[in-house]
């Protein structure tokens, strides 16, 4: 049976208590507890709403096409709406003031529909709620208030005249091409909706896509323009209902564009965040400007960037989180299943963000979230989390005025008074309630307070100190009274120490070196004030004093060498683990007790800068520090770490065995300070333990050499390869133009020479420039003196110019030079006059002696004369030479 409720209805803020949204998701928020819900049916792109009951009962939630009822299915005469599901926000759901009964559904639509034909504008439905309807009914459908709108659409509540002012934003005219520059306002009344709007014409011209949200308290308006990449702010009169500009704020950073897309204020109206993406890296970004900052760089913070999801809608809940929206990126069909929330969007210092933070279970997300009346989220309460020695003050801001309060602040006390003060008595989380009367009507607000504990530590500490002289004084260190606390976090203390409870208590005359604090008399009281990182403090009184222990010696630590994997540094790597575990046996210390280690005795006092169990150092003394379960000082004592000397070995990477029938075989020598010698082949078999190895063979091999130095036995292996010798061979040799050209093929370097004793070059080639006609022996040999020298003859040709045959004993015939019979098989050399009579012949054995320049016996008239060469190598290459030469008396 229908319920009829309360007939002077008020806007509270249960009516936003259930979200539907994307596709079967849901949030629900009442008594202010946020809890997902997975009953709905809705699958809608992006825009979409939802409405409650003032008790947070859900009533139905829409597509703007489609309507579902409490029951999740779809409403009586709910179906093909004049809202588009795709748009930004595609329709909101407005209460019908002083009447529970009938409820409107505005819905935007840009695009034309063909089925049912639609065309653009503002529309409105009315759902009505009877005895004859109890699950709703829409009686009246699409009815058009406009003929161009764009996708932005919110409301709110005008406390005084009772109505809500619902604003949109679109064209003049449905004419093509008229710019987007002009808002209307519709009011709905106790008497419905009034059909005519207030008109406020702006100088702009925007875009479609973005969203357009009103500040919970009524006085600011923010519209992102998707393509023009700018949030336009407004202030607004709610009184008269009328707009004026204030700024645009770009929503791009700094060498990044950005399209903003959604858009949300905090509750206290002094935040704005808005998300959008980089078209060019596809990137999504959520940022956040506060409102009271006039500068755009100064005010604005990046929250999120992602490179895997599209961020969508931004919605601000009863509780006073922001929601935003998420879905597959460049896919606004895909869904994800979880959602981001920001649990402060007010605060300053940590506005709490969690990316993808919410889980929807069997929901999804898409593009958008439900939009509500934005009076909805005004009425909140107002008070800091503070520290349980603090007084919490309690009030409240509303849409309109409170009239009486009943407090709950959820430790067992209540209050009536409409601004109580309250003090908690054990710190904690507390879900403080306040029961508001406005317009005679309860309104119930909830808000999560944090009750801070203080430091806790006990009075009449002690910190104690070895005194290792007997002298009755020590060097504390005070920071390490945190070690006395009760509980301690991972957050940092501060702490503050004085001579005198007073001191603490005014803040005066500090303790200056509190890590190096040296005890006037023993014991000695002293005081500290200690602040965690919320602020709360405690002060307290504690005593140092010095205890006289001896500790017998410890024996000293030894390590090898190279220990630290590095060869010959004087660096050894200590096992300070095993020691602690001998030096508890030695003194009998039971396992409750502490035993650390430091660098310097005065770290040992002051338990700085202890030292890791795994160490490295050269020879040096390190302090121990023994104490026990309560942190008293049992006994402080050094230790030697003594760095053994290091392994003597001598052993190149690599070896080359030479020809043996030249040269002897390689000896190594493993070192005369070593104990032993492991010398393993490729297999790790030992094939020698002696002290020095002869290198017969090549192959892998490798050389383990222990030595035994303070009772401590260290090792090394050294791996090494030896190679065999090769032998060089000739590959080309020519000689031409007066130069000597070798290459050769071997696995040496070489050098080279003419004559077997100057030697030059290296590498497996080399060049003779400037060489005389003549026969040669070219000479390679190995520069490491391993492989055998090679050699092969080679001769330059020459054809000289002139002679003179006067028996000076220079020039005194004429042959050609650098032919042999061991380098040419044949030579048919003919001598001719400028006429081309013969005059000579001579073959290899005739030219050894050459022309002495006399025909018939008789010496022939100085001119020039020509000849013939043939000549026949010993690989029977053939080669012919035609010139002339003179003949000079």
């Amino acid at each position: 049976m229908f319920l009829i409720l309360f007939s002077d209805h008020l806007v509270s803020q249960n009516e936003t208590n259930n979200w539907y949204f994307g596709n079967e998701a849901g949030l629900s928020f009442n008594n202010g507890r946020q809890t997902v819900l997975t009953d709905g049916k809705m699958n809608t792109v992006a825009g979409c709403s939802s409405i409650s009951d003032r008790f947070g009962n859900l009533l139905f939630y829409t597509n703007g096409k489609d309507v579902w009822n409490k029951d999740h299915v779809l409403m009586e005469n709910g179906s093909n709406l004049a809202g588009d599901p795709n748009n930004t926000q595609s329709s909101i759901i407005i209460p019908k003031p002083n009447d529970d009964n009938v409820y409107y559904i505005f819905t935007t639509r840009e695009v034309p529909s063909k089925t049912p034909l639609l065309t653009p504008g503002l529309f409105y439905s009315e759902v009505e709620f009877s005895s004859q309807f109890p699950l709703g009914k829409v009686v009246i459908k699409n009815i058009r208030l406009t003929s161009s709108i764009t996708e932005r659409i919110t409301a709110i509540h005008h406390a005084a005249s009772n109505t809500i002012r619902v604003i949109t934003f679109g064209s003049r005219s449905s004419q093509a091409g008229t710019p987007k520059d002009t808002f209307y306002i519709f009011n709905v009344t106790e008497n419905g909706v009034d059909r005519i709007p207030l008109i406020d014409k702006q100088n702009v011209n925007l875009s479609s896509a973005g969203a357009m949200k009103i500040s919970p308290n009524g006085k600011i308006l923010g519209l992102a323009d998707y393509d023009g990449r700018l949030i336009y702010l407004y202030n607004f009169n709610n009184d008269t209902a009328t707009l004026s500009f204030d700024k645009t704020l770009l929503a791009d950073l700094l060498f990044t564009p950005i399209n903003p897309y959604g858009l949300e204020f905090s509750q206290d109206s002094e935040v704005i965040f808005y998300s959008g993406k980089n078209q060019s890296n596809n990137n999504s970004y959520l940022i956040r400007f506060r409102l009271v900052d006039r500068s755009d760089v100064e005010g604005k913070t990046v929250v999120d960037v992602s490179s895997g999801y599209d961020f969508g809608s931004l919605q601000l809940a009863s509780n006073g989180k922001i929601y935003m929206a998420i879905f597959v990126q460049n896919n606004p069909l895909a869904s994800v299943g979880q959602i981001s929330v920001i649990n402060a969007p007010s605060d300053n210092s940590d506005i709490g963000y969690q990316p993808l933070g919410i889980d929807l279970q069997t929901g999804e997300s898409l593009k958008g979230l439900p939009i509500f009346v934005q009076s909805f989220f005004r009425n909140r309460i107002l008070t800091e989390n503070q520290c349980v020695s603090d007084t919490f003050n309690f009030s409240f801001d509303t849409y309109a005025p409170a009239t009486s309060a009943l407090w709950d602040f959820d430790d067992g006390t209540t209050s009536s008074l409409v601004n109580p003060n309250h003090k908690y008595s054990k710190p904690g989380l507390y879900f403080v309630k306040a029961t508001l009367t406005i317009n005679n009507q309860p309104v119930e607000i909830y808000k999560q307070v944090m009750v801070y504990a203080l430091p806790q530590i006990d009075d009449n500490q002690v910190l104690s100190q070895c005194d290792t002289d007997n002298d009755g004084h020590g060097i504390f260190n005070l920071y390490n009274i945190e070690e006395k606390m009760s509980k301690r976090s991972n957050t940092d203390y501060e702490f503050y120490f004085y001579n005198t409870h007073d001191d603490a208590i005014n803040d005066t005359n500090e303790i200056a070196n509190p890590d190096e604090y040296e005890n006037k008399s023993n014991p000695e009281e002293l005081f500290v004030k200690i602040i965690n990182p919320e602020g709360c403090i405690t002060i307290t009184n504690f005593f140092i004093e010095t205890t006289y222990t001896v500790l017998d010696p410890i024996d000293p630590m030894f390590s090898c060498e190279l220990s630290d994997d590095v060869y010959n540094n004087g660096v050894g790597a200590f096992d300070l683990k095993s020691k602690l575990l001998e030096i508890r046996s030695q003194f009998n210390i039971p396992e409750t007790s502490r035993i650390s280690f430091y660098e310097s005795f005065q770290e040992a006092q002051k338990k700085t800068n202890s030292l890791p169990f795994h160490f490295e150092s050269t020879t040096t003394t390190v302090w121990v520090r023994i104490e026990d379960s309560n942190f008293g000082c049992y006994g402080i004592q050094s230790i030697d770490l003594e760095v053994n000397s290091a392994i003597e070995i001598n052993i190149n990477d690599s070896y080359t065995i030479c020809d043996p029938s030249i040269y002897s075989n390689i000896v190594l020598d493993g070192g005369n300070s070593n104990d032993s010698w492991a010398w393993k082949d490729n297999n790790g078999n030992i094939i020698s333990t002696k002290k020095d190895f002869e290198i017969t063979q090549a192959g892998s091999f490798s050389l383990t050499i222990s030595k035994t130095e303070n009772q401590v036995t260290c090792s090394t292996t050294k791996n090494f390869i030896v190679y065999e010798s090769g032998f060089a061979k000739f590959d080309t040799v020519t000689a031409e133009d007066y130069q000597i050209k070798v290459t050769i093929t071997g696995e040496s370097d070489y050098e080279y020479s003419l004559d077997n004793t100057s030697f030059s070059g290296q590498g497996l080639e080399h060049k003779f420039l400037n060489v005389s006609a003549g026969i040669y022996t070219v000479y390679v040999r190995d520069k490491n003196n391993c492989e055998p020298t090679i050699s092969t003859k080679v001769s330059i040709i020459g054809f000289p110019k002139y002679f003179t045959p006067n028996n000076d004993g220079n020039n005194d015939v004429w042959k050609v030079e650098g032919i042999s019979d061991d380098l040419y098989i044949s030579a048919d050399i003919s001598i001719f006059d400028r006429y081309g009579k013969p005059l000579y012949n001579m073959d290899l054995t005739k030219n050894q002696n050459g022309w002495d320049g006399t025909y018939n016996g008789s010496i022939v008239t100085s001119t020039d004369y020509w000849f013939k060469a043939t000549l026949v190598d010993k690989n029977n290459d053939r080669f012919v030479k035609l010139g002339h030469f003179s003949l000079k008396q």
